[in-house]
């Protein structure tokens, strides 16, 4: 993925994190320690050499809230295109070190930063600091809010002659920001007054940044959609030839015995020999690697493990084009907002005998005809042959494109146990995340990890003999199979046998807890889950009673349970189908009620005699 966007995220001092809460209307609230008291924050565009830059000048001022003191760490981030040109905290002494965000195999992000002990209520403490954007590509949003309570902050962007055709489109903005645009001295200048907002809040599964938190959109260094994408295909004109490039294509095609299998196996090719890390150092967040170099090295980013699977499906006749994509974590539409905070993605398009397909080589397992879920109706921007671009929308794929489906055979033996085999079979994005997370792990866990992925939630069950009967990356399913022995799904009492089925190994099934939480709630992937168990009785025992069915459903998912009896087997089968991955704020508490009602439910007991 690109990420270097995500370092404009944090253009605003202290906002550090790649996710920010939604915009709570309530002031200080009395677990704050520290507010913002005044901050005054200055953006204003120049030319300096003919070329265009931003200057950055930003006055905060912090104060204690508290009868003790407080400590807290003001900084601010720069790197390759963000020159830090002076940073100050009267009687401190900056520290600076490098900011390199999670999963990123290098990245020239810094932050200088203060070790300042506030003092108690009512102390202050001012940080001034100086900046140059000495590409205004990159400048392309700046969030409003802070870490702390905000009393009052004004964010002001200067527009002299020459930039008319820069413009500002903010989004999800509240009644306590306001918005001012006059002329002053032939220059446009635009403030955002920003009086007693709450501070940033990071919470699990909370939406990204622009769907949720005042924000503001840098429009002018691109035409259109169109534009940026020329300028991108620029960067990507790079050296292609790969010097190896007959011995592996031969590798790849050893079994090759049509089209289609040469174009599956060059995807699994990529996948299976370069490792995807993101790299963010200055124009090369933009700037695919040359293939000869992926090839060489065995890692890449997004873009280029994309140049290269385009470069092998291109040097065997396929029409394999560069695509940039949005993906629900881009900050805004290409169509709507052209700068490069709308481009998080690059994959590789084919067209092939009439049809589409949207090739990711970042994600290790999914086959040739998967959508990532990211890029599923998100907006991407494809190359054309000789000409201008299209833009189009990703297809949106079924809920069952993404499956997790565990079948489990047990029998009830003399000793009260329940033992059998279990089946667990994943495709799609959910195949994607057993399996990268299968393969995050250290040879000698990966046993375990097998066993506890057949197993219950708590890991109660004794699983052995897990075997893989297939994880390639080729095929649509993974397959992971085992023996089970369950010796705690049994109770007797007074001569009846009550046997729970529910296998307990569900995700996305737990309880959102509200008690403080302020925003929306979001789970990974839209997905289908099954849970089926047959359970074998003996011809000595009866069945005396079934549990009642459930079924329910509501905008985000459809629900359900049921026992059946079959001959001599009673089955016992769980579906989820989450539709809509977004659980809305207001919705959380009837969210969890469902999910309770439905894990009671599945938690009912057959009655045997």
């Amino acid at each position: 993925m690109i990420q270097t966007f995500y370092r404009h995220l944090i253009m605003v001092s202290l906002v550090c994190a790649m996710f920010v809460p939604s915009i709570p209307l309530a002031a200080q609230s009395r677990d704050d320690e520290v507010m913002v008291s005044s901050c005054n924050e200055v953006y204003e565009f120049k030319m300096k050499g003919g070329q265009p830059i931003v200057k950055n000048k930003t006055v905060i001022e912090y104060e204690s809230l508290r009868q003790y003191d407080v400590k807290i760490q003001p900084a601010v981030f720069y790197g390759d295109n963000i020159k830090l040109d002076e940073a100050r905290c009267e009687g401190y002494s900056a520290n600076y070190r490098s900011a390199t965000p999670e999963n990123v195999f290098f990245d020239d992000s810094r932050v200088c930063y203060f070790d300042v002990t506030l003092g108690k209520w009512g102390r202050k403490r001012r940080m001034t600091y100086e900046r140059t954007f000495t590409d205004p590509h990159y400048f392309t949003r700046i969030v409003l809010g802070e870490q702390y309570y905000i009393k009052h902050k004004t964010v002001t962007f200067i527009f002299p002659k020459g930039f008319e055709h820069y413009r500002l489109v903010d989004k999800n903005m509240t009644s306590n920001v306001s918005i001012e645009c006059k002329d002053k001295g032939g220059s446009r200048v635009v403030t955002y007054t920003i009086n007693d907002m709450a501070p940033i809040k990071q919470e699990e599964a909370m939406p990204t940044v622009a769907s949720v938190y005042p924000t503001v959109f840098v429009v002018g260094s691109f035409k259109d959609a169109a534009d940026m994408f020329a300028w991108g295909r620029q960067l990507a004109e790079v050296d292609t030839d790969i010097p190896s490039l007959d011995s592996i294509l031969a590798d790849i095609n050893r079994d090759s015995k049509t089209e289609q299998d040469k174009i599956r196996n060059t995807l699994a090719w990529v996948q299976n020999n370069v490792r995807y890390v993101a790299f963010e150092e200055g124009v090369s967040g933009h700037q695919p690697d040359r293939p000869a170099e992926v090839v060489r090295k065995r890692y890449g980013d997004c873009k280029g493990m994309a140049l290269l699977l385009k470069t092998l499906l291109t040097a065997q006749g396929f029409d394999a084009r560069l695509t940039d994509v949005g993906t629900r974590e881009a900050s805004c539409l290409m169509s709507e907002i052209p700068t490069l905070a709308a481009i998080n993605h690059a994959i590789c398009t084919l067209e092939w005998q009439g049809k589409t397909y949207y090739l990711d080589a970042t994600c290790n397992h999914i086959p040739l005809g998967h959508i990532p879920s990211n890029v599923q109706g998100m907006e991407v921007m494809v190359e054309e042959p000789g000409g201008a671009p299209s833009l189009r929308t990703a297809p949106v794929l079924p809920v069952e494109a993404n499956c997790d489906s565990v079948h489990i055979d047990l029998m009830l033996n003399n000793a009260g146990e329940l033992t059998g085999t279990v089946t667990r079979c994943v495709k799609g994005d959910m195949k994607e995340m057993l399996l990268s997370a299968y393969d995050s792990r250290e040879s000698q866990q990966r046993l375990m990890f097998e066993r506890n992925a057949l197993n219950d939630d708590d890991h109660a069950n004794k699983v052995s003999d897990a075997t893989w009967l297939d994880k390639d990356c080729r095929s649509e399913w993974a397959v992971l199979t085992g023996k089970m022995t369950d010796t705690h799904s049994v109770q007797h009492i007074e001569g009846e046998v009550y046997v729970e089925l529910d296998p307990d190994n569900m995700l996305f099934t737990n309880l959102i807890d509200t008690a403080k939480r302020e925003n929306d709630y979001t789970w990974p992937m839209p997905c289908r889950q099954v849970r089926e168990v047959v359970l074998q009785l003996p011809e000595v025992v009866g069945c005396d009673e079934l549990p009642e069915d459930f079924s329910e459903s509501n905008q985000y998912a459809d629900l359900s349970c049921t026992w059946r009896r079959q001959g001599a087997s009673i089955i016992y089968r769980k579906v989820m189908n989450l539709r809509q991955t977004r659980i809305k704020r207001e919705d959380i508490t009837s969210w969890n009620a469902n999910i309770k009602k439905w894990q009671s439910s599945s938690h009912e007991a057959v009655v045997l005699k």
